[in-house]
């Protein structure tokens, strides 16, 4: 009889990731060129591995397992120390555009049609 996966399974019993810098906005894609022995890895880090090809947030990894943020959080660290992943922290609220800017430059773009 199977049942749904536990979450301390999936991460070996750990709740917190060997690295705290994951934010919910950090951006994870896989290293080219780098194959991790699959043996050594779980479905779920198979899985990130895999939908990882495209740069994705923390938080669309979580949706795509369909996982809780903390137990990804463990997985991707897991699998950037393994160096099978790159980790991009999110861009600073003080380097972002304003969106004000960003709209009226949408504005002028639609205007030069």
């Amino acid at each position: 009889m199977t049942g749904p996966v536990r979450p301390y399974v999936i991460t070996g019993g750990r709740s917190r990731p060997s690295r705290n810098v994951l934010a919910l906005e950090s951006l994870v894609s896989t290293v080219p060129g780098s194959t991790p022995e699959p043996v050594g890895l779980n479905r779920e880090q198979q899985r990130i591995l895999t939908i990882c090809q495209e740069l994705l947030s923390v938080a669309e990894i979580a949706a795509h397992l369909r996982l809780s943020l903390g137990v990804v959080k463990v997985l991707i660290g897991d699998l950037w120390d393994l160096g099978a992943v790159l980790v991009r922290p999110p861009v600073p609220q003080a380097e972002r555009l304003p969106a004000t800017l960003l709209e009226e430059v949408l504005l002028g773009l639609r205007q030069l049609r």
